[in-house]
């Protein structure tokens, strides 16, 4: 498909944004999660995929036929990630998020989904694999760090797609630079192409 439905969705990111920190979700593993987030920044926390409501890595119509199924009666079968079907940031998964993802499907899978950091859906994070933080200050820098052992800064890249910053390798994470003359409360977006071909996107604030 296009780039269109990707861009539709990359819309959403202020929105999901906003409601990024209403609240808090212990995964599956979270033992385990937590021993490979605890070297990492103080605010850093993984990403899961927007519109990915069965965590397999990708936004087609299987996640589609899930949200249809929970926002007409709250069926939960299937769902991992109830957080990733909350596209308008609302705190619940309804049928105004079933029209956006009709709207974004209409050619196909989308080719390279947004990534979200945190929700005040329950997410179980099968998807384990990037960490960021929500934004940085002008000037400031952002670190991706992945955490799945396949991926790392030798096979997978980390590039500034819009926005007044600059990425680059820094060990097995990647740093994004955020431009002293980037204006406050603007958004940098970042291309994330992982080892196995996978694209996806992360739009940060600058605050």
């Amino acid at each position: 498909m296009s780039s269109r439905a990707a861009i539709f969705l990359l819309a959403l990111l202020p929105l999901a944004m906003s409601g990024q920190q209403r609240g808090k979700f212990v995964p599956p593993d979270f033992d385990r999660k937590m021993e490979a987030l605890k070297n990492l920044e103080h605010g850093v926390a993984p990403l899961f995929v927007l519109g990915d409501l069965n965590e397999d890595g990708v936004v087609d119509e299987k996640d589609l036929q899930l949200a249809q199924a929970y926002a007409q009666g709250n069926a939960s079968a299937g769902i991992s990630c109830l957080a990733a079907g909350d596209l308008n940031s609302d705190g619940a998964v309804d049928a105004k998020d079933v029209t956006l993802f009709q709207q974004a499907l209409k050619k196909g899978p989308i080719p390279a989904p947004p990534l979200a950091y945190h929700s005040s859906l329950r997410c179980d994070y099968k998807n384990f694999f990037v960490a960021s933080m929500s934004g940085t200050r002008v000037g400031g820098t952002l670190p991706v760090h992945f955490l799945d052992p396949r991926f790392n800064a030798q096979n997978s890249s980390v590039t500034v797609q819009s926005g007044q910053a600059t990425a680059a390798k820094n060990g097995n994470a990647y740093r994004v630079q955020v431009a002293k003359t980037a204006p406050k409360e603007s958004f940098i977006t970042l291309a994330i192409t992982l080892a196995d071909n996978r694209k996806y996107t992360y739009t940060f604030q600058v605050h």
